[in-house]
């Protein structure tokens, strides 16, 4: 069955947008008109059938949000958000694997916010992405989950660290034993600074790679069928930086930090904080 309430709401993207500003408070015509770009004659019919679906009613030359009106639209923004955040970048989510996202992270999806892609020029491509590393280095904070082995990642947060930067890891166990095996030194420098910190945990099952610092936020997800590629989504809102928090807040309940490399052996020692 058709409702004509999703008609009214979809079917116009001038009734969308009056929903949406009348979010943030009551508007006149004349303001409505200036942010539409749009005479008012163009905009009455509209309120009108707003407010015939008592979703806006109108005091004298201001209108706003009923009761009705409000929750309709606090549900609808998600739903939108959502939405321009797919339709951005197409493309990329069509073609990688959600499935290891925490279920109420995927939910929110729509907290990312506007999203731009980045990944490796073809002549580049064993090289570190530019646009992460200067951000990177304009961050006071990073955490990152590193759910892929570059062999320059390990002297490439050393470096960070060493410069101030607050550093905390978490590497599933397979990467770091290779940073163990390959890049000790650069890991026994991570784990001997009072500013850094590394953790490791079993799961490794196409766990999307993220950095979130205090200045952006960084996805790289796997590709369902191709090589993986370590193309990103870089994302500097607020609430993207949020949600990779929560992120890596996820995977840290489920992860043990490591205390110091043993001479006589190959594995890193666990053990609580």
């Amino acid at each position: 069955m058709v409702n004509p309430l999703v008609d009214l709401l979809f079917l116009s993207e001038k009734r969308k947008t009056i929903l949406l500003l009348l979010m943030e408070g009551p508007k006149n015509i004349e303001t409505m008109r200036e942010i539409l770009k749009a005479n008012a004659t163009s905009i009455q019919p509209q309120l009108k059938k707003l407010k015939e679906q008592h979703l806006i009613t109108q005091e004298k030359d201001l209108y706003a949000l009923t009761g009705i009106g409000r929750i309709v639209v606090e549900k609808m923004k998600p739903l939108l958000d959502t939405l321009d955040l797919l339709e951005e970048n197409v493309e990329y989510w069509a073609n990688r694997d959600m499935n290891a996202i925490p279920p109420e992270l995927l939910r929110r999806i729509n907290e990312l916010g506007e999203c731009t892609t980045t990944e490796p020029e073809i002549d580049r491509m064993f090289e570190m992405i530019p646009s992460l590393v200067e951000n990177m280095k304009k961050a006071k904070v990073i955490r990152g989950l590193l759910s892929y082995f570059h062999p320059l990642f390990p002297s490439h947060y050393l470096d960070l660290a060493q410069k101030g930067v607050r550093v905390s890891l978490l590497i599933p166990e397979p990467i770091m034993r290779r940073w163990v095996e390959d890049y000790r030194a650069e890991t026994e420098g991570l784990l001997g600074l009072e500013n850094a910190e590394l953790f490791t945990f079993k799961e490794n099952d196409k766990v999307p790679s993220l950095v979130v610092a205090d200045n952006f936020m960084a996805m790289a997800l796997f590709p369902k069928v191709a090589v993986f590629d370590r193309k990103y989504l870089m994302s500097f809102e607020p609430g993207a930086r949020l949600w990779g928090e929560e992120y890596i807040d996820h995977f840290q309940k489920l992860s043990t930090r490591i205390e110091k490399i043993e001479n006589n052996e190959e594995q890193p020692e666990q053990g609580a904080v």
